[in-house]
């Protein structure tokens, strides 16, 4: 369960960086690349999404050695059933 906890949160992360993104992006009037604001935005978000791209795939990675291991017991179980 601390695994599904993990790519939840890890996922809503992303979700909340995409908002704020986008909201920075339309409620910019001016030329892009003289909005300080949204370029450190930008830079936030490519950091993050880089630090919960890989928390994800490190998730991904443990659900399939569980579900490896849980196989490897299931003829143990129906043995002993």
């Amino acid at each position: 369960t601390r695994v599904l906890e993990d790519v939840n949160g890890n996922t809503r992360s992303l979700m909340q960086l995409d908002e704020s993104l986008l909201e920075r992006l339309t409620s910019n009037t001016g030329d892009l690349l003289d909005d300080e604001e949204l370029i450190s935005v930008l830079a936030n978000t490519k950091a993050k999404a880089a630090e919960v791209n890989a928390k994800l795939l490190a998730a991904d990675e443990t659900r399939a050695r569980i579900a490896e291991k849980r196989e490897q017991f299931r003829p143990v179980a129906t043995r002993g059933s």
